[in-house]
């Protein structure tokens, strides 16, 4: 598993506005001596769009997602490996990945 691919997980049962359930992620940084990493949400509606620290990932051969989907960056959460079900669908492109990174960076004031 790579650093900004993009993996199905099984996030279990969300409390709240938790995203839960089988979903895609990005793959934001992995802690492999914890056998852990640490994931971004995706979701499918994008209404989720005009929330702060999101950003819209389009269906493409790269990403190779079914459907133009919403990064929930504001939802970055550490997984166990164990929760990454599967192979890893497809990846980010590299203006993506540095969008990403800015967004994470303004979000945890770094």
């Amino acid at each position: 598993m790579e650093e900004y691919s993009i993996c199905n997980v099984d996030f279990g049962m969300g409390r709240g506005h938790e995203q839960g359930y089988q979903r895609p992620a990005i793959i934001f940084k992995t802690i492999s001596e914890l056998k852990m990493c640490l994931v971004i949400p995706l979701t499918s509606n994008l209404d989720h769009l005009r929330l702060p620290y999101t950003m819209q990932i389009d269906k493409t051969g790269s990403t190779n997602l079914k459907e133009n989907s919403v990064a929930l960056v504001f939802q970055l959460r550490v997984i166990d490996n164990g929760r990454i079900t599967g192979r890893e669908i497809g990846e980010l492109e590299v203006h993506q990945i540095n969008k990403i990174k800015n967004m994470a960076k303004e979000m945890l004031d770094l």
